[in-house]
């Protein structure tokens, strides 16, 4: 994702859900600018923070998992400073989260933990996983992906 194929103004949009994480918000929203036509619109989904203040175990964990980790208000600063103009955030509902993401997760943990031989790297991943998944359900208020779209005005 950090060495994109693509040339200078090829797009009108680029979608990103729920990757951006893997090079960075910063890095992702400052390198693919240039490959977005001028007026063309960026929208990308990221974990963001739903209040200012949270439960030190929560904000612990995604520390840890990741720095980049912030309120909508950064994110936001973020694209005005790297050439785009916000037009729209919401916020995904926790269905998105359950429903479509985790729970499925959770159903396939044990053929993954059989395919592997149940190795002790194998279940520090799906212990991990279940980790994050404890502590969504008990701190649901405070974090979620945050939909932001933006459109390039240089």
């Amino acid at each position: 994702m950090d060495d994109l194929p693509f040339a200078a103004e090829e797009f009108d949009i680029i979608w990103s859900e729920g990757a951006i994480y893997n090079i960075g918000f910063k890095k992702g929203v400052a390198e693919w600018h240039r490959f977005l036509k001028t007026g063309g619109l960026l929208v990308v989904s990221e974990i963001t923070w739903l209040t200012d203040s949270r439960p030190a175990e929560l904000q612990q964990h995604w520390d840890s998992e990741y720095s980049e980790i912030d309120v909508a208000s950064a994110k936001i600063r973020v694209l005005e400073t790297h050439g785009y103009s916000p037009i729209g955030y919401f916020v995904l509902p926790e269905y998105c989260w359950l429903d479509e993401y985790y729970q499925p997760m959770q159903a396939r943990f044990e053929g993954f933990l059989n395919r592997n031989g149940n190795s002790e790297e194998a279940r520090k991943i799906v212990s991990a996983e279940q980790r994050e998944i404890d502590l969504y359900e008990r701190y649901k208020a405070y974090v979620s992906y945050g939909v932001y779209i933006a459109r390039k005005t240089e």
